[in-house]
C-alpha cells in the first residue's frame, strides 16, 4: 500500500479546505497540544542518548579496524604469493 500516505495527505488537504476558520484554530491547537506532550519524552530519550559512554564506542571501532586491516593484509598476502 504504497499510495495510502499520499491518499491521507489528500483526504488531510481536501478536509482542511473544508474546515471554518474556528475548527481550524481547534485543531491546530489540538495538534500543537500533542507535539508539546511528546517533546519532553523525546528530549529524555535524546538526552539518554548522548550520554552514553563513547568510550566503549572507540574502543569496538578501534579492534573493528584493526581486524578489518588485518584480513586485508593477510589476503593481499595470499593473493600476491
Amino acid at each position: 500500500m504504497e499510495n495510502q500516505p499520499m491518499l491521507n495527505d489528500l483526504e488531510f488537504e481536501s478536509k482542511i479546505k473544508t474546515m471554518a476558520d474556528r475548527e481550524l484554530l481547534e485543531f491546530t491547537a489540538r495538534q500543537v497540544f500533542s507535539v508539546s506532550q511528546l517533546c519532553p519524552t523525546h528530549h529524555k530519550r535524546i538526552k539518554s542518548l548522548e550520554n552514553r559512554d563513547k568510550k566503549n564506542f572507540a574502543i569496538t571501532g578501534g579492534v573493528g579496524a584493526i581486524i578489518g586491516t588485518v584480513l586485508a593484509s593477510a589476503l593481499d598476502y595470499l593473493l600476491r604469493r
